[in-house]
């Protein structure tokens, strides 16, 4: 590979650790014949789902997550299981966090957070919800809490709500419907 005047070599990756929810790889590299080791945190693609009630708003859950110590705001979402696509990942999500079914949803776009956390979020946007008995496999309850839009993101702009993915989505969105960059 050459990258501006770089000779890069890349080793092959080898997995340190494997867990349930990552794994952690290394591999060797030299750039211009200096070496160094790169370490990745591979983690399966996960869903993530903007969905409207009937009234426009928002469907936030609120729940206990560990990584926080606390309950904390979410978009209903989570792991792509294997055999599953991006896309019904998130209806089964959807049922599962959220008690509804969708008639409508639409692929807004997939993320990558960082070239070494190795994981794809695929992003949708749903309405015309019907509601369907909650069957999530969640240690704790979730609350659903229909949310104007505009309330949404004011919490995510005031950091209210701490997940930055989560927050950028909703901001993201927000600013796409007022520029007319998204379409139903």
């Amino acid at each position: 590979m050459k990258v501006k005047n770089m000779n890069v070599k890349m080793g092959k990756m080898k997995t340190v650790y494997k867990g349930k929810i990552f794994t952690l790889q290394k591999r060797d590299v030299w750039e211009n014949g200096a070496h160094k080791i790169f370490e990745y945190c591979v983690r399966p693609s996960s869903v993530s789902v903007l969905a409207f009630d009937k009234k426009g708003r928002l469907l936030l859950i609120n729940e206990y997550r560990h990584g926080y110590n606390k309950n904390t705001w979410f978009l209903p979402g989570g792991r792509v299981d294997k055999g599953e696509t991006p896309l019904s990942a998130a209806k089964r999500e959807l049922a599962e966090e959220a008690g509804v079914k969708t008639k409508t949803i639409k692929f807004l776009h997939k993320k990558t957070p960082s070239n070494t956390l190795v994981w794809d979020i695929f992003v949708y946007v749903a309405k015309d919800l019907s509601p369907v008995e909650a069957c999530g496999d969640e240690s704790f309850p979730i609350k659903v809490v229909p949310t104007p839009l505009k309330k949404a993101v004011k919490m995510a702009v005031s950091g209210e709500i701490e997940n930055e993915f989560i927050a950028y989505n909703i901001i993201r969105f927000d600013y796409l419907l007022k520029h007319g960059e998204f379409k139903w």
